[in-house]
């Protein structure tokens, strides 16, 4: 009864209901694209940071991270082999890192020196898609390097051409090599490409005095794994000396960014709830002040005042669903477009790319964020009709019956 006479009214006042209805569905629909741009931006960086070099989740003796020391190795991976291979987890890397001092003929530059396992890396990382001149270092490989685009700039070196390697051995005695350039890194990544010199993993452990020993373990991670793998490697290997910890307790200032930047949409967010909030209160307030003899009347009938103040509020809560529905079908429907096609940054290049994001977005939206926008503009509508409602129910009934409106 009360959703049939709801409807009536909408009906009635057709014109008025649909402009209600488009302003709520315009404004979810934006809401909605903005999130499925803001998600694609971020979930696009934190794949690439952990896809490209940095992994999902790393593991270190104790205190390495922060003071990384060749002193502070891993020697014996028994125990965290054996855990990996129980939790399934299948995609890791064994590496070796330390700061080394690379010179070419005329200039240096203090770099941080990686020594990879070529087919670890690939199944775990893709570091060697992002060599855009010359190769990736090789299983096998002796005195070979890998380094950015900037540092072979800095330090006047291409391809075939010689570079120096200098760094301090695990027992503190300084060791050099001299390395031929097999390839130049471009990922647009300041850190990558400024930064870093890739060696061979097994050449560097000799020249190091680092003979099956590591400096980290790094693992590649679905979504859904990273938080329990994590909980669980913790509670096994922190109480042996090791340190545990995912892409963002290494780089939190990703994640801070990320979150700032969420802040700002919830802000936007509040802004269009409010206007939603006044577009049904004044569709339904003008509908009930067009009503107040019809209210009269039911009430002299007999209609109690709680189903005059229900029937308000289902009218504004159907407004709500109407554009609620409307907004979810547009919003989704540009959000699964620019998934497909992309949203081309190219004028940004240089700026995102340092973010680790590429230069075509491709639209996605969380699902938390989604449910999130939807109940919210919903309850904005319900709260929308308490002050409709409200005046409706506190109606006298010979006063409305005489009411002229």
């Amino acid at each position: 009864m009360l959703i049939a006479l709801a409807w009536r009214n909408i009906i009635r006042n057709f014109r008025r209901s649909l402009i209600t209805i488009v302003a709520i569905a315009i404004g979810l629909a934006a809401l909605l694209f903005l999130w499925g741009f803001n998600d694609g931006v971020h979930n696009n960086m934190m794949r690439n940071l952990q896809q490209v070099i940095v992994g999902s989740l790393q593991i270190h003796e104790d205190g390495f991270f922060k003071r990384p020391k060749l002193t502070r190795n891993m020697a014996d991976l028994t125990e965290i082999n054996s855990l990996l291979d129980e939790l399934g987890v299948e995609r890791r890397a064994l590496r070796v890192r330390s700061f080394a001092l690379a010179a070419g003929e005329e200039t240096s530059r203090g770099l941080m020196m990686l020594g990879v396992d070529a087919d670890q890396e690939a199944r775990t990382t893709r570091i060697a898609s992002k060599v855009s001149r010359g190769r990736f270092v090789r299983n096998g490989d002796t005195n070979t390097c890998v380094v950015g685009a900037t540092t072979a700039s800095n330090l006047k070196v291409k391809l075939g051409d010689d570079v120096i390697l200098l760094s301090e051995d695990r027992f503190g005695s300084l060791a050099a090599e001299k390395f031929e350039l097999v390839g130049i890194i471009e990922s647009g990544e300041m850190g990558i490409d400024r930064g870093l010199v890739i060696v061979p993993l097994k050449f560097m452990q000799e020249m190091l005095g680092m003979e099956n020993r590591y400096s980290e373990v790094a693992l590649q991670l679905s979504v859904d794994q990273l938080e329990s793998v994590t909980a669980t490697l913790r509670q096994k290997l922190e109480p042996s000396g090791f340190e545990v910890l995912r892409w963002y307790d290494m780089y939190p200032v990703m994640k801070e960014w990320v979150d700032l930047e969420n802040g700002f949409y919830y802000i936007f967010l509040s802004i269009v709830l409010l206007i939603v909030a006044a577009g049904v209160m004044n569709t339904v307030l003008m509908s009930m002040l067009d009503r107040i003899r019809e209210f009269g009347i039911m009430m002299a009938l007999g209609c109690s005042r709680v189903h005059i103040a229900l029937l308000v509020m289902v009218e504004s809560l159907m407004l709500g669903v109407g554009g609620t529905v409307t907004g979810t079908g547009l919003g989704m429907g540009l959000v699964f477009y620019y998934q497909r096609v992309g949203i081309d940054m190219s004028d940004m290049m240089d700026s995102v790319e340092r973010f680790y994001i590429d230069t075509v977005i491709h639209t996605e939206i969380d699902s938390d964020h989604l449910l999130i926008t939807i109940l919210s503009v919903l309850a904005s509508a319900a709260f929308a009709s308490l002050v409709p409602a409200w005046r409706a129910s506190r109606l006298e009934p010979v006063e409305a019956i005489q009411h002229l409106g």
